[in-house]
């Protein structure tokens, strides 16, 4: 391993609790849903349009007002474009408030110390995701040329074209290369296309029985990721003859 890169959003943070905000924030106990099934169901939905938000087919309002419309719409539920819009507000507002856990902290303190490379892979238009980034305090640990946005890259996550653009800045080869995403289509399809090594966390328990394909490694939590990242560090320095 010479270098690992990471997802943002339900990678290095988890978003279900802004996401549970807005949605208290807006509709209060007008109606009860499953705030799990809801959250994939909106990110179903976002991944539909967001190629076409990129290309302008599709303003950026016009997207958070379908894919939140018709992610309540997969629960049986009706709401209004004002409606909406509001959700989106009060969850950006709550991203403007997250943190790093003490895990992912310590581990990206070791990362950055042991002679791996680190980067980010995230999609999103630039603003917005580069607040997260500086919000989340990732500059400390990642070089902000190592950090690819898609929405200043030729192009955005499940395109292995971002992944192969990210290695030529980097100045590595793919199989030298590990990356850590929550989206099995954006992250691990996209990932695998470009042959890289992929850690999956899949914290929602997303079943991929029979999809053809598979990452290298699947964790559940932030905790068994530490984990996993920190023994295929020691598997590499064994082979080498290194130290992490």
């Amino acid at each position: 391993m010479r270098a690992i890169l990471f997802d943002v959003d339900d990678t290095l943070y988890d978003q279900i609790e802004p996401f549970r905000n807005a949605h208290d924030g807006v509709f209060g106990e007008r109606f009860t849903v499953n705030m799990e099934e809801l959250f994939q169901a909106r990110h179903r939905r976002s991944d539909e349009v967001f190629g076409r938000s990129l290309t302008g087919e599709m303003s950026m309002q016009e997207m958070y007002v379908y894919r939140t419309q018709k992610a309540y719409e997969d629960m049986e539920v009706q709401i209004s474009d004002e409606e909406a819009l509001q959700f989106q507000k009060i969850y950006k507002s709550g991203q403007d408030m997250i943190s790093l856990s003490p895990e992912l902290q310590t581990l990206l303190e070791e990362l950055s110390g042991s002679g791996i490379a680190t980067g980010i892979i995230t999609n999103g238009p630039s603003e917005h995701q580069w607040n997260k980034i500086h919000t989340l305090g990732l500059t400390r640990w990642i070089p902000e040329n190592h950090i690819f946005v898609s929405a200043d890259c030729p192009c955005a996550k499940p395109d292995p074209g971002i992944f192969r653009y990210a290695l030529k800045k980097m100045k590595l080869m793919p199989e030298d290369v590990w990356y850590v995403g929550d989206s099995y289509c954006n992250d691990v399809v996209g990932a695998r296309k470009a042959g890289w090594n992929v850690i999956w966390l899949n914290r929602r328990g997303v079943d991929i029985e029979g999809y053809a394909v598979r990452p290298d490694c699947v964790v559940k939590s932030e905790g068994e990721l530490c984990e996993c990242i920190r023994n295929i560090i020691k598997c590499a320095a064994g082979s080498s003859g290194s130290t992490f």
